[in-house]
């Protein structure tokens, strides 16, 4: 014959679930946190407006752009000293850095007047053309303490064709004044001059065409 629980048994019973609903209506469950992460890309600077030569206007070809492995984290990077970088999570490169440089680059390039177009160069390409450009990037950052926004790269002119030969070569250097250390689309707005300055050496170091 099946027993019936006593009444001090269900008394208890009744305590222990009491006890229980008060600790849980105590404890707060967390609460799920926004998300903070804003997501930034380089852009092109306006087409500047300027007659185009009279004479035939480059092709160039753009190899990829090469990137040391610390900028290869989309995180955008902020500059604490010679040898110490922070990387701003909440503060990301949309696309991988060495894209970024060579989509704007491109752009910016093609805009010029005396630039008929830029192809992207691989392993194989056969795109005829007159100069091949190689940029090997080695700063993209702000750095806090200067309030600026530093760019270095170097840019390299390549002679196209079954024996090509560098032509040009420049380390260019851009520090853009005014970065606050914490408005990161500012950044950057600053990163993408930067960009455009790289364009116009570019241009410059374009050799005589015979």
């Amino acid at each position: 014959m099946k027993r019936s629980p006593s009444r001090a048994s269900v008394r208890q019973l009744a305590g222990l679930l009491g006890i229980a609903v008060a600790a849980l209506s105590g404890c707060a469950l967390p609460q799920a946190q926004p998300d903070l992460t804003r997501f930034y890309v380089l852009a092109a600077a306006p087409a500047k407006t300027a007659a185009a030569p009279a004479e035939k206007r480059w092709q160039l070809g753009l190899r990829p752009v090469e990137a040391p492995p610390y900028l290869h984290n989309r995180a955008m990077v902020v500059r604490l000293g010679a040898n110490e970088v922070r990387f701003a999570e909440e503060s990301r490169w949309a696309e991988p850095i060495e894209a970024g440089v060579a989509r704007v680059l491109r752009e910016t390039l093609e805009a010029r007047a005396d630039v008929e177009r830029v192809v992207p160069v691989t392993a194989n390409a056969e795109t005829p053309r007159d100069c091949d450009v190689l940029v090997r990037l080695q700063r993209c950052e702000g750095a806090r303490d200067a309030g600026v926004a530093r760019f270095v790269a170097t840019v390299e002119i390549y002679a196209p064709g079954d024996r090509p030969g560098r032509v040009a070569r420049e380390t260019v250097s851009v520090e853009i004044p005014g970065w606050d250390g914490r408005d990161f689309a500012d950044l950057a707005r600053k990163l993408s001059a930067a960009v455009d300055q790289l364009a116009d050496r570019t241009v410059a170091l374009l050799p005589p065409k015979s």
